[in-house]
């Protein structure tokens, strides 16, 4: 599959989205400041690069903003109208396989807004937010962290968050596995944690972790096609995306992406060299006739 990087991904991790669902407000909205609307992200492989949060109040709380915006080096506007105040903060975007990478505005605008006095309801979304999530993307909190040297890491994206003063809280996830993590465990016991603070889980979509034998016929025939080809040693990666070969029984990604090129998948204004659109293309051709003789 032509997905990914070269020289050769052979293990995928699992990935498994899912949401933690907040259950509904039924009591009185009856904070100082409250929530009306609060939202960040759109997909849940990506880290949020943009937050925004509209807030009835009864005293400004733009000093305070101002403050955590300056403290943790963000970028943020506060705008207000009457009791009306809308805030943003700006982070920036990476791609959920590690999060490390980005700076999730969404989290940033959470942890904000639980140090406000909020009502019960919100402030129980704004509390849980921060106190598992924020400056944790390896589960660590939740008790479901794991390596194993294949495949690395757990890793944990929040990709979406939202929350509406009628309907409760939200917030979406992007969770990506090693080939020997417990996933079924893993579910239980953030099942158990979520219910004791008014969450439950709801899966999107499950995706199994993806490996093929190294010393298989389709390994080694690639690697000596690759080998041959740019006298470099044909690496075998693991990675924490999902490819296309994941669809195979068994397949790996080889390529477009050469070592040492940046990596720019899903990113603005993505490109690649032409140079190496026609390495790949020699690549491919002398793959296919190996594979197929």
């Amino acid at each position: 599959a032509p997905d990914a990087d070269f020289p050769i991904i052979f293990a995928e991790k699992g990935i498994w989205d899912f949401y933690m669902n907040q259950a509904p407000n039924l009591g009185e909205d009856n904070g100082a400041v409250k929530v009306k609307d609060f939202s960040a992200g759109r997909r849940f492989n990506m880290v949020p690069d943009y937050a925004k949060a509209q807030l009835q109040v009864t005293t400004s709380v733009e000093e305070a903003f101002q403050h955590y915006i300056t403290k943790h080096g963000l970028k943020g506007t506060y705008k207000s109208e009457g009791n009306t105040a809308t805030v943003e903060v700006e982070g920036v975007s990476a791609h959920g396989m590690e999060p490390k990478l980005g700076v999730n505005a969404g989290l940033h605008l959470a942890a904000f807004l639980q140090t406000l006095d909020l009502s019960k309801h919100a402030k129980d979304y704004f509390i849980f937010v921060s106190h598992f999530l924020v400056g944790d993307s390896r589960g660590k909190k939740f008790g479901i962290a794991f390596h194993d040297e294949s495949t690395g890491d757990v890793t944990l994206n929040v990709g979406i968050l939202q929350y509406n003063a009628q309907k409760g809280g939200k917030i979406g996830i992007n969770l990506r596995y090693p080939v020997s993590f417990n996933q079924d465990g893993a579910k239980n016991k953030l099942t158990n944690q979520l219910k004791k603070n008014g969450f439950s889980i709801q899966t999107l979509s499950h995706s199994k972790p993806h490996h093929v034998d190294k010393e298989s016929f389709l390994v080694k025939t690639l690697s000596k096609v690759y080998e041959g080809q740019t006298g470099e040693k044909a690496e075998l990666i693991a990675i924490g995306g999902g490819t296309y070969a994941r669809s195979l029984e068994a397949g790996v990604a080889f390529g477009p992406l050469f070592p040492g090129r940046e990596d720019i998948a899903h990113q603005k204004d993505e490109y690649m060299y032409i140079d190496d659109l026609l390495k790949a293309i020699a690549l491919y051709a002398e793959a296919i006739y190996e594979l197929a003789k």
